[in-house]
């Protein structure tokens, strides 16, 4: 299948991302839910059962440690992070749990698969789930604990990745090799990496490792909607609350259109008028057909529709800057 079919199918039909770049961990005990919300920065507390949201584990300076999605179950708060984070953060908050009935582990025998586009939905229908809810009617994280006859317990989660709607599908690492197979004979089609990955960055969506980082602030890389300014402390929030109230937010996260064919390198400095050193590329990649894409970190003094200069290999690659992630969501 051409790249071009692929983007198209994301856009209009069914793709799914079966790539392990995510990680599982679940949260027990009766304090499970206030104890996340006290501790991590968005809102735990009085979300309901088979709702979710984004929140961040951040240090004592503010700075972004990881990126979690905190999903309430009945008995349990189920956290997906990216890969390689699971037991790092499971570690960095079962410290915390000193006087509270906490108890937070890795679920290492989950994996899981991204099902995207308009017709995600009819690709799951696929693994015979039946009934099949509809999750993709609710709220972003809404989440359900499934039964299928092939694949047996599953757990479907309303996502959003690539700059497409779709469900996040968990299920036991043995069986997933089956249920990817079931998706492609469904006419569901696999989502290559590098198109994933431009697809992202045009999304203006951050990533572990990449834009996030454990010396860059939430305003920085557009995770301040996972900010919740309504509850009470949480690990980092004094810096948070410093920056919101002085204004003191001095780069945030932006999407660059490059004018030409030549796709810059992560690190490359960005330069804008009257600033050498305005910025720098965190991402960058190209879709099929279109010119190339990046992410950058860059000075918030330079405005979304500026023209700036991206410092690659000895040449000035010209791009617009195409739009911006708010610092505050």
């Amino acid at each position: 299948m051409s790249k071009t079919s692929e983007l198209q199918a994301l856009r209009e039909d069914a793709v799914f991302v079966d790539s392990e770049d995510r990680d599982f961990a679940c949260a027990t005990g009766n304090d499970r839910v206030s104890f996340l919300h006290r501790i991590t920065s968005g809102r735990i507390a009085g979300v309901a059962v088979g709702q979710g949201g984004r929140t961040l584990l951040l240090d004592a300076r503010g700075h972004v440690l990881s990126s979690l999605l905190a999903f309430v179950r009945a008995e349990s708060v189920r956290l997906v992070v990216a890969a390689g984070q699971g037991a790092h953060v499971a570690a960095a908050l079962a410290k915390y749990a000193i006087m509270d009935d906490f108890r937070i582990a890795p679920e290492a025998e989950l994996a899981s698969v991204a099902v995207l586009g308009p017709k995600a939905a009819s690709a799951v229908a696929a693994l015979d789930i039946a009934p099949l809810p509809d999750l993709a009617a609710t709220p972003l994280f809404g989440h359900r604990d499934v039964v299928s006859e092939r694949f047996g317990p599953l757990w479907l989660a309303h996502g959003r990745r690539c700059g497409a709607d779709g469900l996040c599908v968990a299920v036991n690492r043995e069986s997933r090799d089956g249920l990817v197979r079931a998706l492609l004979a469904a006419g569901a089609r696999r989502l290559s990496a590098d198109v994933a990955e431009a697809a992202r960055i045009a999304a203006l969506e951050p990533a572990a490792g990449k834009e996030i980082k454990p010396d860059r602030f939430p305003v920085e890389v557009g995770l301040g909607g996972a900010l919740d300014h309504g509850k009470g402390c949480y690990v980092g929030q004094e810096t948070i609350v410093r920056m919101r109230d002085r204004g003191a937010v001095r780069k945030r996260l932006v999407l660059l259109r490059l004018a030409g064919e030549d796709t810059p390198g992560v690190g490359d400095a960005v330069a804008a008028q009257g600033q050498l050193a305005a910025g720098q590329i965190t991402s960058a990649g190209c879709l099929p057909g279109e010119a190339p894409v990046a992410l950058a970190i860059l000075a918030s003094a330079v405005p979304v529709g500026a023209t700036v200069q991206v410092q690659h290999a000895g040449a000035a690659l010209p791009a617009q800057v195409a739009a911006e992630a708010p610092p505050w969501g």
